[in-house]
């Protein structure tokens, strides 16, 4: 934004140049009209102004310059004797929210110029007329539903939990929270072990809750008393339901207080539903597998809590369904993140100041670095991949709960043999339990990665035998190997049946016996072979004096050999 000098240049710059060619998406010049209705319209018009700006960067208003004359003695004329601050509250009496801008003054040899610098706020904001802008580039436009469905999802890197809440005092924090806190720095394996030994009020300051005597929205979230979070944030609130029906629900409560004894009560309530399917292993072993392990649910409720936004007077949602859990966090997705990248992509932090304060007393991983090890520990349960749903209002994180047996099995079975399945494989091949095949493009989606990793994590489980392969290139399809379709208890289907090297040497002279001739591309087909598989084969059956081989490229094919016969290839 311009200081007073820079904005001095620029008016030199009249001499040549309208006022409008100086004007960008930060500065904008007015004339002023002190007569009658004319000066009613005018204020209108600068509220409209203030407000647009403020909903987009902030900027500056310099009133008393014509804007399309082409001298500067034209086009400075001044704005009388039009008071300041009666202006300043004007405007901030005609803005809703209200904005408060700040006003200096230029004597300059034409005329008196008053400028407001108008900070960015938290849109969207309005005139008391109800009317919306928003300034782009050198205009102020009206906001529309989808621009203000944008505004509501960014809102420009806003921390509200930064920002100090008016009215609100030391004495409104608890000190049994502050004590709580303290000893999570102590205990928690990541906590910043030099803030365990400072006094109440240190401790807030070095974790930036505090400063003087400003408390800021983080502070009364973390360690605000009850009556404090219900005056200044009672946006804050968990509601905990357990659902019968679509709509129906035989169990409910909603949790308001500071975050840590909301987390507290929300894993209580989610031990207290949690549910034990017993699977069977291999030596009279048996697996007890939760629903949803404790670090799951507290990683799923703390990025929920962190990474709400707090602007919206909405709750969080903790619903749990008979073959899933549900949290829905108020605020759609920023920075870049939406539902099909947020496995990959870097994490963007809407609150700050809360989640910095997190990192510190030690639930850094617990407030968004955890998404990845979310979807690891549900899968080794035999779960379903989750799944992140979002719209401009919500982000929805659901976890499938249903135990597959077979899978789990597996993955037991893995570790037992130390075999290290990453998330890459398990992903892969638990949707190998719902799917007949997987190609490059599915895995790509379904992972989260550019096509060429994606590729890269099939052909590596296709090389450790736990996939095979058909077709060729880019076109190759995967799918389960027959000793782990067994394993996992995958049935498949009867043109699934992979087969190996015997029954394949059946099968070829099976059908050679019924027809002329059998080609490579036929062989991969009904094999899962690859080509240079096949080649090795077949070459086999020829040294054996089963097959013989016919034309070159592709135009080869395979026949029975003179007086070969089915009985010949056992």
């Amino acid at each position: 934004m311009y200081s007073l000098e820079e904005l001095r240049l620029a008016l030199d710059r009249l001499d040549g140049e309208p006022a409008d060619a100086l004007e960008s998406e930060t500065l904008e010049f007015k004339s002023w009209n002190p007569r009658g209705s004319a000066r009613r319209e005018q204020m209108r018009e600068f509220r409209e102004t203030v407000v647009a700006f403020a909903n987009a960067n902030g900027g500056l208003l310099v009133l008393g310059v014509a804007d399309r004359k082409r001298t500067r003695a034209d086009a400075i004329h001044g704005v009388g004797d039009l008071d300041a601050n009666s202006l300043r509250r004007d405007i901030y009496d005609g803005t809703e929210p209200h904005i408060l801008v700040d006003v200096d003054e230029l004597d300059e040899p034409e005329g008196r110029v008053i400028v407001l610098r108008i900070p960015r706020g938290l849109p969207p904001h309005t005139t008391t007329d109800g009317v919306a802008k928003i300034r782009i580039g050198k205009d102020s436009k009206p906001i529309t539903g989808s621009t203000l469905t944008q505004i509501l999802v960014t809102r420009s890197g806003y921390d509200m939990t930064a920002q100090p809440v008016s009215g609100a005092r030391r004495e409104d924090l608890d000190p049994e929270q502050i004590r709580r806190l303290r000893q999570i720095v102590s205990t928690e394996e990541g906590g910043s072990q030099g803030l365990a030994g400072l006094g109440d009020s240190e401790l807030l300051d070095a974790l930036g809750l505090t400063s003087g005597t400003d408390v800021s929205m983080a502070a009364i979230l973390l360690v605000g008393s009850r009556s404090a979070i219900a005056r200044f944030a009672p946006q804050h609130e968990l509601i905990f339901t357990r659902g019968t029906g679509q709509t129906a629900y035989d169990a409910r409560q909603d949790m308001r207080g500071p975050i840590l004894e909301v987390l507290d009560g929300a894993l209580r309530l989610i031990r207290a539903h949690v549910r034990l399917t017993t699977v069977s292993a291999e030596g009279f072993r048996v697996l007890e597998l939760p629903d949803i392990t404790q670090w799951v649910a507290r990683e799923a409720v703390l990025n929920a809590i962190v990474h709400r936004d707090y602007f919206l007077n909405q709750s969080i949602h903790l619903n749990f369904r008979s073959d899933y859990v549900e949290i829905a966090s108020p605020g759609g997705f920023i920075g870049g993140v939406t539902a099909e990248n947020v496995l990959r992509h870097a994490p963007v932090r809407r609150n700050p100041l809360l989640a910095d304060a997190m990192q510190a007393i030690g639930l850094v991983e617990r407030a968004g670095l955890g998404v990845d090890r979310i979807y690891e520990i549900m899968l080794t349960l035999g779960k379903d991949t989750p799944r992140y749903e979002s719209d401009e209002a919500n982000v929805r994180l659901i976890l499938p709960t249903e135990t597959h047996e077979g899978f789990a099995r597996f993955v037991d079975e893995m570790r037992r043999r130390d075999e290290r399945l990453k998330l890459n494989d398990l992903m892969i091949l638990r949707s190998l339990m719902n799917r007949r095949s997987v190609d490059r493009w599915s895995a790509a989606e379904m992972l989260q990665l550019p096509e060429n990793e994606a590729a890269s994590s099939l052909i590596s489980l296709r090389s450790r035998g736990f996939l095979v392969a058909e077709g060729r290139g880019r076109g190759t399809i995967y799918r389960l190997a027959r000793r782990y379709a067994a394993l996992m208890q995958r049935e498949p289907t009867e043109d699934e049946i992979w087969l190996d090297n015997e029954a394949v040497r059946l099968r070829i002279v099976a059908i050679l016996s019924e027809r002329d001739s059998i080609t490579n591309a036929e062989i991969r087909r009904i094999s899962g072979f690859s080509r240079a598989q096949v080649i090795a084969l077949m070459r086999s059956l020829r040294d054996e004096g089963i097959v013989e081989v016919r034309g070159r490229g592709r135009a080869a094919h395979y026949i029975l050999a003179d007086g070969s016969a089915a009985g010949d290839a056992c």
